[in-house]
């Protein structure tokens, strides 16, 4: 209730800016190119662990610091003149990024070190807001970005054979906001949530293999500076 309240209001205060984006004449799409920093948060997690003849899965037993985090994204808004109006509301964008990943696992002492590195594929919705002749592409733009993710966790197996690095797929959700500064450059805040299908990881040795798997519920705060073109 309260968000359609919001979203209503804001259509009486910008009706004027809308009512132009109708006819064509406003044209808030483009390419984009930005750069981000985060925090990231990641809940603390079960672990399965199977052999052969053995298979047991631990409770929350693995806890991960919480993380710095950078990246680089390229995008494109779907509203260009010749297009129809409503598809200034879409684009896609290519994400990269990199973060920490320091974890501990139950009663081992000692921490973990490792990073990830995700590529992500995102679809985008976005409402542009305040538009006119000089901030064609709106002022204040909100958006939703989601879509899907491969991500790279390397750790540090110091006993049990150096780095090891599990290739896993993700599913990645963003909400935000855009400000203008200039009509070519904007910030803003978002948070975003990703879900990691892993990191599973093999350790073999004589005689014996174990596998361990898992699965990552990450918590994002970023901070994007944008150009657009």
């Amino acid at each position: 209730m309260i968000k359609r309240l919001a979203l209503l209001i804001c259509c009486i205060l910008w009706l004027p800016t809308i009512a132009a984006a109708a006819d064509g004449s406003t044209n808030y799409g483009d390419f984009w190119v930005g750069g981000q920093v985060m925090g990231v948060f990641t809940a603390d997690r079960n672990l399965n662990v199977t052999a052969p003849g053995f298979d047991f899965t631990t409770r929350n037993s693995i806890h991960t610091d919480a993380a710095f985090g950078a990246g680089a994204i390229v995008g494109y808004n779907f509203c260009l003149p010749y297009r129809p109006s409503w598809q200034r509301y879409f684009g896609v964008a290519l994400d990269f990024q990199w973060n920490q990943f320091n974890q501990s696992i139950g009663d081992f002492s000692g921490t973990l070190n490792g990073n990830q590195f995700a590529l992500g594929f995102l679809g985008r919705v976005q409402y542009p807001l305040m538009g006119d002749e000089s901030f064609t592409r709106g002022k204040l733009v909100p958006f939703l970005m989601a879509g899907p993710a491969v991500v790279w966790t390397t750790s540090d197996f110091k006993d049990f054979g150096g780095n090891k690095t599990s290739t896993n797929v993700g599913v990645v959700a963003e909400i935000g906001l855009e400000y203008f500064i200039i009509p070519q450059l904007s910030i803003g805040p978002s948070f975003r949530y990703r879900h990691v299908f892993g990191p599973n990881n093999e350790f073999e040795g004589a005689g014996f293999s174990i596998k361990a798997d898992s699965q990552l519920d990450q918590f994002m705060i970023l901070a994007r500076l944008a150009y657009h073109f």
